[in-house]
Order: structure tokens, then C-alpha cells, then sequence
């Protein structure tokens, strides 16, 4: 009898960076409450690369044209190297009464940038106008930050990109505890949609899938080894952002009891959960148990 595991890994896609300086960088609070997620999920679609976004999670339904305008127009001048013009239009637009979360989101996620110390970034106008001095600009190019995010996260409670780039903002003050925290908070939330298309633009982000890290090998049911039934079980597997096995879906199988014995295995396993970037995300990973007999 001989069991070999085999991993085909196949997953998902979608997270970034922000901050504030001065006495109130240990006030950024995670964007809470969470939303309870609903993991009665469908099984994963077939592909190599599979994103996944939970049912609960909303969609972006109010983006207006105008909205779309700015949104576009700022990508434009960030293409062409000239992301603080794309800035500069940003806040006219929101000066304007255009807020919608994913301008907010977008605009800070570019004021932390320039607080990274991106020269592109840095805006000759506006309320981090540049004034000469790099220890002054940076405090005020993350603060204006943290302000954008959180006033997105006030409509945006289930996104983990907002939690991800605010603690990013932690991070840029070094601290160190606040960013594990907002990750944390983020990590029960959704991953997907616009936002996480926004972290990718700005900051070119690679997608990585997620990984099985080892575990327990099966045990080979008795009844199934007396009448003889080998094979292949087949599973996609619903990782959380935390790396947690949320949900097993058997794609194909030989036998109930060689299915149930694929997943006991699973369950005990250790994952790394797929990852735009730094950011961890909701992901299918598709594996297969196969099960031999010898001789």
C-alpha cells in the first residue's frame, strides 16, 4: 500500500500601504465591525488561476461616470510618470463632492506612496503640497493618508484592503503591533473587487498562489483496502486570507470513505494563503489524494 499526496496549486487573486505621523499614530483603529463572511460557497470555477470573492462580500454598484473620470484620469497621469498631477485632479474632485470610497482609497493609497518616499508622488499642490523640507512632507503626505482611509473605510466595513493599507500606515511610523492588528482585522474580511485591482495597479503587484506547507499523511480506509477501491480524490479547498481550510469540495472520487479520509487529512495540514503581493487573499486551491494499493 503506498499513499502519495499530490498538490496542484490554482487560486486567486487581490492588498497595500498607509499612515500617519505625531502623537495619533497609535489611534488608527482596524476598520471594524467585520462582516460575518458566508462560506456556503460554490464549488471553485476550473483554471490555473482561480480569484474568488465571497457571496458576502459587496460589489462596487455606485460608480458613477463621473467617478469613473477621475478615477481614470489619475491611472492616466500615473502611467505617464506624472502621478501627482493624477493627485492634484483627485482632490479637485473630491473638493468637488465626488468622495466615493474608491477615490478615497485610490488617493490615499498614493499619498502613502509619496510618504515612502516616491519623488513622483509628491504633489506642488493641495493639503500635502510639498514645503521643502522631507521629515515635514512625510508627516503630512501619511496623515493626509490615514484621513483618506479612513473616511473610505466608513463605507467600506468588509474590505481588507482598507485594514492593509492603513497598516501600512502603522508600519510607516514603525509600529509594528498596530499594522499586525489591522492585518489581522483584515484578514476576516473580503479580498477582490475594485480595491484590491487599485493596490495592484498603483503598486505593480504580483499575484502568488497559495502553498500546502506539509501534514499528516492519510489513512487508507480498511474498508475501502478490502474491497480493493484506489484512485484519485480530487478537492478544491476554500483558503482564508489566514491560511485557514474553510471549506473542502470534492471535484471527483473513487469512494465516499476515500473522500472523507482526503479531507481529514487536509484539515490537519498547514497552509500559506495566496498572496497579491504581501496581501493575503481568499483563494482555491485545488489537491489531489491519491490513494495506491501495491502489487
Amino acid at each position: 500500500m503506498r499513499i502519495v499526496l499530490l498538490l496542484l496549486m490554482a487560486l486567486a487573486l487581490q492588498g497595500c500601504a498607509s499612515s500617519r505621523s505625531g502623537s495619533k499614530s497609535d489611534e488608527i483603529p482596524p476598520t471594524s465591525p467585520t462582516v460575518q463572511q458566508d462560506l456556503r460557497e460554490a464549488p471553485a470555477p476550473e483554471g490555473k488561476w482561480r480569484p474568488h470573492r465571497l457571496s458576502a462580500c459587496q460589489q462596487d454598484v455606485d460608480v458613477t461616470q463621473v467617478v469613473e473620470g477621475y478615477l481614470g484620469i489619475c491611472s492616466e497621469y500615473f502611467r505617464d510618470g506624472s502621478g501627482s498631477d493624477g493627485m492634484i485632479e483627485m482632490e479637485l474632485g473630491l473638493e468637488a463632492g465626488h468622495r466615493h470610497s474608491l477615490m478615497l482609497l485610490t488617493l490615499g493609497q498614493l499619498y502613502l506612496m509619496a510618504g515612502q518616499g516616491d519623488p513622483d508622488l509628491l504633489p506642488v499642490e493641495g493639503p500635502a503640497a510639498d514645503v521643502g523640507d522631507w521629515d515635514r512632507n512625510r508627516s503630512r503626505l501619511l496623515r493626509r493618508a490615514e484621513d483618506l482611509l479612513l473616511e473610505a473605510a466608513q463605507a467600506r466595513l468588509d474590505d481588507a484592503a482598507v485594514d492593509y493599507l492603513l497598516a501600512d500606515v502603522a508600519r510607516a511610523r514603525r509600529n509594528e503591533a498596530k499594522a499586525a492588528e489591522l492585518v489581522a482585522a483584515g484578514m476576516l474580511k473580503c479580498t477582490g473587487g475594485r480595491s484590491f485591482v487599485i493596490l495592484r495597479q498603483y503598486q505593480q503587484l504580483n499575484n502568488y498562489p497559495p502553498r500546502y506547507l506539509g501534514g499528516t499523511s492519510p489513512e487508507f480506509p480498511q474498508g475501502a483496502l478490502d474491497k480493493g477501491i484506489e484512485g484519485d480524490v480530487v478537492l478544491d479547498v476554500l483558503l482564508s486570507p489566514a491560511g485557514e481550510v474553510r471549506q473542502l469540495v470534492v471535484v471527483e472520487s473513487p469512494s465516499k470513505s476515500l473522500s472523507k479520509a482526503a479531507e481529514a487529512s487536509l484539515r490537519k495540514g498547514r497552509f500559506e494563503a495566496a498572496r497579491v503581493g504581501k496581501y493575503p487573499i481568499w483563494s482555491w486551491l485545488r489537491v489531489t489524494t491519491a490513494f495506491n494499493l501495491d502489487g
